[in-house]
């Protein structure tokens, strides 16, 4: 057994700059940070935020033909609490997680699928104890979706890629079954959505009608009955194409996300649509030409020019159409209010010189795909009753990735939403109240502790969570940059704990 000692090394980081605005001083505090050294052959860690718990490290790993889960917790101060080496069942690997009270779920599933159950790991935060579950599947799919009630255990994904399935384990009668209401068309599945009643909704994406899409709302009880099957129907010539749900302080269920012209995958702006318990709805349109802010990731001229084109369009009675491809990511309560969070992007094509082996230039040469380029996140806040109360938007000109995936993180304290996000070792950010900007844009390096040796940082492993308020989790690899052979191969796993004040 390795000693602990030899992993963990806590480095106090100089204090970096900071950015000043007035009355309220705001400042990244990155100099809590924790460093594991790793051999040649060691896989990284994962790393699972657990709010006041601290952070879960996991990592899966092989010896002798056993396979284990190496887990430890470490407190918010990057003290170690706790270590454990758990057997898993050959080649299964963890691909889900959702941290509930004082347990955190881990749901197993087989690498090579020659097995169709899951198997669901219960870990105790406090002690790390654990227990183990065998889920009986009942019908073949791989898992995208996965949620805990105080019930049982929530798990969708696709039959065939096309058909969206949920199915629901007991924890009491340690049975699974599908949920009621599904299984029955193709579509999209958007979200499984807990909510504080233990009660759940499950929004589908489909295409009840040629050329328009719709969303379907299933509303279930704790223990997966069936409560209200709500298809949201809006005007003609318009689809909705994703969307969040919350449930309200009056019981009625609140849906935002985008809408578009029939089935285009751009979209045209947001909609929010409130269901109530009677399974009434309202649902209204709001045009990104509408949103205040929409435009703010623009150069200033650029926006003008924008604006004034949209305003003569509209002057003339033709209809302005804005397409923008939206990741819709998170609905959120806030002061009485919710706010949803989206990020805009596109795709960028490059031509393959391939083709050309060297000669003349050929007449067709083909463009390949080389990635999406984010431009904005979108954020807006609303009331209880879905009327739009304010909008916002937070610039991302610098991110180009092959994978979609949610980048700009929030944190709201104080009547004001924090925005976060880190890319090519640097972390932005920027402090809203409503319409108002109380900060702008500003930069910060990540703290790395080889920076004068110029460290290297694996693009494809950087992370940066939420973490509880205040605060977020910044990690990654770290590859001490040396010319000398014998420490060529030095990688650092790193955590930075990046305090927001």
């Amino acid at each position: 057994m390795i000693p602990v000692a030899r992993y963990f090394t806590l480095t106090l980081c100089a204090f970096i700059s900071s950015s000043f605005y007035q009355q309220t001083f705001a400042q990244l505090d990155q100099r809590k940070r924790l460093e594991i050294q790793l051999g040649v052959r060691e896989s990284e860690f994962r790393v699972i935020p657990v709010e006041s718990f601290g952070v879960l490290l996991y990592r899966s790993k092989s010896e002798r033909r056993q396979d284990f889960l190496e887990l430890q917790r470490l407190d918010t101060a990057f003290r170690l609490q706790w270590k454990n080496i758990i057997p898993v069942e050959r080649k299964f690997q963890p691909i889900l997680s959702k941290h509930v009270g004082y347990d955190q779920y881990m749901l197993f599933f087989h690498s090579e699928y020659k097995e169709i159950n899951f198997r669901l790991y219960k870990i105790k935060l406090d002690s790390g104890s654990y227990q183990v579950d065998t889920i009986f599947n009942i019908i073949p799919f791989l898992p995208t979706h996965f949620e805990v009630n105080r019930v049982g255990a929530l798990i969708g994904g696709y039959l065939i890629n096309r058909i969206p399935v949920v199915v629901f384990y007991d924890f009491t009668t340690r049975k699974t079954r599908i949920l009621p209401g599904l299984f029955n068309e193709q579509g999209e599945l958007l979200q499984i959505q807990v909510n504080p009643d233990q009660s759940f909704h499950v929004l589908i994406s489909t295409q009840p009608r040629a050329r328009f899409k719709t969303i379907w709302v299933k509303y279930y009880d704790a223990s997966g009955n069936i409560r209200n099957n709500t298809l949201l129907r809006t005007e003609q010539n318009v689809s909705l194409l994703s969307g969040r749900s919350i449930k309200s302080n009056r019981d009625d269920v609140v849906v935002a996300g985008t809408y578009g012209m029939r089935t285009a995958e751009y979209s045209s702006g947001l909609f929010i649509a409130r269901i109530s318990k009677e399974g009434d709805q309202e649902i209204r349109l709001y045009p990104f030409y509408e949103l205040q802010n929409f435009f703010k990731y623009l150069k200033p001229r650029q926006e003008k020019r924008v604006r004034q084109r949209i305003e003569q369009k509209l002057s003339k009675g033709k209809r302005t159409k804005l397409q923008y491809r939206i990741l819709v990511h998170q609905l959120i309560p806030f002061d009485n209010q919710f706010i949803l969070l989206g990020e805009a992007f596109y795709p960028v094509y490059k031509r393959d010189d391939r083709f050309n082996y060297g000669l003349a230039v050929s007449a067709y040469v083909p463009y390949i795909f080389d990635g999406y380029r984010y431009t904005h996140a979108v954020v807006i806040g609303f009331d209880q009753q879905g009327n739009l109360l304010w909008d916002n938007s937070f610039e991302i000109n610098d991110v180009k990735t092959f994978n979609l995936e949610q980048f700009v993180k929030l944190d709201y304290r104080n009547n004001r939403v924090a925005l976060l996000y880190l890319f090519d070792n640097r972390i932005r950010y920027k402090l809203i109240q409503n319409n108002q900007v109380i900060e702008g844009k500003k930069i910060n390096p990540l703290e790395l502790s080889f920076q004068a040796e110029e460290p290297e940082v694996d693009e494809d492993i950087k992370r940066l969570e939420y973490w509880y308020p205040g605060n977020f989790l910044a990690y990654g690899i770290q590859r001490p940059y040396s010319r000398a052979v014998s420490r060529s191969r030095e990688r650092f796993f790193f955590i930075n704990k990046v305090a927001y004040r």
